[in-house]
């Protein structure tokens, strides 16, 4: 697979998370985090080329929270884009436009990552979701367009094409010039008959390339679908959906296991109350070979075909029905992101530590794992963190025994370090190490005493107190006296993830008692 970063594909994005005008040496921020306006622009011809600009924009409008890579090149050329969209360790994996003509879900995804990243850079939620707490626990990750060869030549036909291709692509589609009719990539293969998943056994399939239901020679054998295996063996997803159009139904089932039958239809059945669409009914010898085939043969997890819009026939969905289609499925891919989230929470094992650790803003209590209320609210303190389960952590702490889940940032061991650190720049200081924490001041260029750090921010002594900085815009003055204390850590271990030291600490496992 090519590990190509989107921002060397068109031109070099920077990831610079605020630039800030000053007035003197400190100025106070005050309110949240301003969300840009909306970026994708669903009334218009989804097109290959508008999806790369609308994904480089969005990486720029949310640094550390969008992210993107080229899953490798098609056939011709084009890249095969997946975005990250959130923080957590959980994954859900969205996909859409297998077939060429199905484009407006490409659209109906790229909606989903802007209006998401919005609300969450805003604290804001949609219907009943906290984006912000659930992007913190989850990863979605989103191929918006599986097929953007097919999408293209649908979209565009043959013009601009060499002679000989064009007259091979008309022949694949029955010497029509209707390309609006096409699904298959520009090699004349379905992409989604080509997943290893009953694929001999395939029914529709015909024997040649084709503008729709040509299965290949082989499994695997277009190299989009290969891309799309090997990524999702990559990432591990607890659920996957597959955008389709069109018929208004939900495929859930492809000889589920007797024992996951209940959770899946479950899930299945709220997709259906959230969307309006039918379940399908599960067939007992199912044609195989699309990508959700395989991914519950090959994983046990839920996956689910979500077909959009009311049937279109062999054409693409009309514009006029993105709005309520996208009313149908706004909460589809947060209510699969909470499901997600529980599945990988529930395989996660408890793994004991007894580790001294400072949780640096306010977080609440709980007595068990998951509460969802009843929780005690614990100010900045040292703790002994006792065990961990996932993103949870059984503490022992001033208010008594419990789980907290703190948001990123909060709960961290920090290195005792004596330094000094130049500011080349502005830098915003905030209340604890994250991006999303408060902002306190901005400190205009100057050299400031360093006191701690944890990964690549500093603590920093201000006029207004000590705040964190991104270490990234300071330089460190050495020799830095190091502390003698025994829970310093390798900063590059620790950043994203405070348990990754202690994991390491070797402790006899508390007793029963301490346990969920």
């Amino acid at each position: 697979m090519i590990r190509t970063c989107f921002c060397k594909e068109i031109h070099k994005v920077t990831l610079g998370f605020f630039s800030f005008m000053l007035l003197g040496s400190l100025f106070i921020i005050t309110g949240p985090i301003q969300a840009s306006a909306n970026i994708v622009n669903p009334n218009q011809v989804y097109s290959y080329t508008v999806m790369q600009r609308d994904i480089e924009r969005l990486v720029k409008a949310y640094p550390d929270l969008v992210s993107a890579e080229s899953l490798g090149q098609t056939a011709y050329g084009r890249q095969l884009w997946a975005v990250k969209l959130g923080r957590g360790e959980a994954v859900l994996f969205l996909n859409g436009s297998h077939h060429a003509r199905e484009w407006m879900t490409s659209t109906l995804l790229m909606k989903m990552i802007d209006t998401y990243a919005q609300a969450y850079y805003s604290n804001g939620e949609i219907a009943d979701y906290n984006v912000r707490s659930l992007l913190d626990k989850v990863s979605i990750w989103v191929v918006p367009m599986v097929n953007p060869d097919g999408v293209t030549l649908s979209q565009q036909g043959t013009a601009g094409l060499p002679v000989n291709l064009a007259q091979t692509l008309r022949r694949y589609n029955g010497n029509s010039t209707n390309f609006s009719r096409w699904k298959a990539n520009m090699q004349g293969i379905d992409l989604n008959r080509q997943y290893p998943a009953r694929w001999s056994t395939i029914t529709d399939a015909v024997k040649y390339p084709w503008y729709q239901n040509y299965k290949g020679q082989k499994p695997g054998q277009a190299p989009e679908v290969q891309a799309m295996m090997d990524f999702t063996h990559k990432i591990d997803p607890e659920v996957t959906i597959s955008y389709h159009s069109s018929g208004e139904i939900i495929f859930w089932h492809f000889n589920t296991l007797n024992s996951n039958l209940t959770r899946d239809k479950t899930m299945a059945r709220a997709l259906g109350s959230l969307t309006g669409y039918s379940l399908v009914t599960p067939q007992k010898n199912p044609s195989g070979g699309g990508y959700k085939d395989w991914f519950i043969q090959e994983y046990g997890r839920p996956g689910f075909t979500i077909e959009i819009a009311n049937y279109a026939g062999e054409s693409s969905v009309p514009l006029r029905q993105f709005s309520g289609i996208w009313s149908e499925n706004k909460e589809v891919g947060l209510y699969s992101a909470l499901q997600s989230y529980s599945l990988w929470l529930g395989k996660q094992k408890i793994q004991y530590l007894q580790q001294t650790m400072s949780l640096l803003a306010g977080t609440e209590l709980y007595a068990t794992i998951g509460a969802a209320a009843g929780g005690t609210n614990l100010q900045p303190q040292n703790i002994q963190v006792i065990a961990r389960k996932g993103d949870w952590y059984q503490v022992q702490a001033d208010k008594g025994l419990g789980w907290i889940h703190p948001s990123p940032g909060k709960l961290a061991i920090i290195e005792e370090i004596t330094a000094t650190a130049e500011l080349k720049v502005s830098a915003p200081a905030y209340k604890y190490p994250d991006d999303f924490s408060p902002k306190v001041t901005v400190l205009a260029p100057q050299t400031v005493q360093v006191s701690g750090r944890w990964g690549t921010w500093l603590l920093a002594s201000t006029p207004g107190g000590q705040w964190w900085i991104d270490g990234r815009k300071a330089e460190l003055k050495w020799p830095i006296e190091e502390a003698a204390q025994s829970t310093a850590v390798d900063a590059d271990t620790t950043d994203a993830d405070p348990a990754a030291a202690v994991e390491q600490s070797g402790q006899t496992p508390p007793e029963p008692g301490y346990t969920p």
